[in-house]
């Protein structure tokens, strides 16, 4: 519960028309022993910080500032959930408690706010309905944050697989760039090979015709004892000529 709200300045005058009004909004959350704590904040000026005064029979006891952090104020929209503040109180404090006076000052437009200390039954019945409140909170608060972490792995686990991807594509491509140019030196070198063979039975073909004339040339003029002696030599020949190229084809097929 709030209460409503006063412009003065520093010296007590009435703030300048033109100033943006101050709204300030708070409340005292408990008295629990001597711990007195609640929060205000200026809602026309969420980034600033607020003084509280404690006063006692109209005399200032206490003065602290309300720059605490709490999760829940931060849940609920009060700012950046930096506007809460606590007091330690003395017995004395604590036994005058209802001529206790709490006031949230604006140190820029000098706006105060009486906030009500609210009697101990009604405090008691708060703290029963906000205890299991701020734990449902704080269980979806997790929850939420537990999303935002998964989402995120999510995420870097999609660019890892894309990574691995690309990376996959171009080390086929450089497999098959590979393999062909393999395919293409291989190629040449068979028909290099076959060119050899081709001119080297080209060669052996010119020298067996040559062989053969000369040997009709022999068998012509020799006389008819050494017929037979000289096609046995031709023959032998001819048969060493064949397994020298046989021999030649299986070295050069061999490189």
């Amino acid at each position: 519960m709030t209460s409503m709200t006063t412009m003065h300045s520093p010296d007590g005058t009435v703030s300048d028309a033109s100033e943006t009004p101050a709204k300030l909004n708070g409340r005292v959350d408990a008295l629990d022993g001597n711990r007195l704590h609640g929060w205000i904040w200026d809602e026309a000026r969420p980034e600033e910080r607020l003084t509280v005064r404690l006063m006692r029979n109209g005399l200032k006891v206490q003065e602290v500032v309300a720059d605490q952090g709490r999760i829940d104020l931060r849940r609920n929209g009060i700012g950046d959930g930096r506007h809460a503040f606590a007091m330690e109180l003395d017995d004395r404090t604590v036994a005058a408690r209802d001529a206790l006076t709490i006031v949230g000052i604006s140190p820029s437009t000098g706006a105060e706010l009486e906030l009500r200390l609210p009697p101990a039954a009604e405090l008691a019945a708060e703290a029963a309905i906000a205890v299991p409140l701020a734990r449902f909170f704080d269980r979806v608060e997790a929850l939420i944050a537990l999303q935002r972490r998964s989402q995120l792995t999510q995420k870097e686990l999609l660019d890892k697989v894309g990574e691995l991807g690309v990376q996959l594509a171009q080390h086929r491509q450089r497999e098959a760039e590979t393999k062909q140019s393999e395919e293409t030196e291989g190629n040449g070198a068979i028909a290099s090979r076959l060119a050899e063979i081709d001119v080297f039975q080209m060669r052996f073909d010119q020298t067996l015709r040559a062989f053969d004339d000369r040997l009709v040339a022999i068998r012509k003029e020799a006389k008819a004892p050494l017929r037979q002696v000289t096609v046995v030599l031709g023959f032998l020949s001819g048969l060493s000529a064949v397994l020298s190229f046989v021999t030649l084809t299986v070295m050069l097929m061999g490189r």
